[in-house]
């Protein structure tokens, strides 16, 4: 697992705040992820406060850090880009230029693109704050 965590005091403050904020917090990022859909900026805001959270959650020792050798963590790390260059590429075949598409299902792909995007970069800055795995010491 990333980095090394000492254990929280289940009766604690940090858990206390973290059960209280997590909903909260979560709720607030899938609200500026939704109205960064349709306005600029929400979804690196909401990734970030995503992460925060899932920091927040494994300070609390309300979850662990995955991980890193994990398939469904090192999917989740690459499904943003790859979704957004399938989609983009599929603007050539569609309309002749990247992320080009119909009017009609503008929306539509840009939450297909964004969720799997916000997903990636929660995930990846979570695992920046989390730190570099322990490595078992050199004999």
């Amino acid at each position: 697992a990333p980095g090394r965590r000492e254990p929280a005091d289940p009766d604690g403050v940090l858990t206390f705040v973290a059960q209280v904020l997590l909903p909260v917090g979560i709720l607030v990022a899938i609200h500026i992820f939704w109205v960064g859909s349709v306005a600029p900026g929400g979804e690196f805001q909401g990734a970030t406060i995503f992460a925060a959270m899932w920091i927040l959650a494994t300070m609390a020792g309300l979850a662990n850090t995955p991980p890193v050798m994990r398939r469904s963590l090192r999917l989740l790390l690459i499904a943003g880009p790859a979704v957004f260059f399938a989609i983009g590429l599929a603007g050539f075949a569609i309309a002749g230029a990247f992320l080009a598409y119909p009017a009609d299902y503008a929306k539509l792909l840009i939450l297909i693109i964004e969720i799997p995007l916000t997903l990636s970069i929660a995930t990846t800055l979570a695992l920046l704050v989390a730190g570099p795995p322990e490595q078992e010491p050199q004999r």
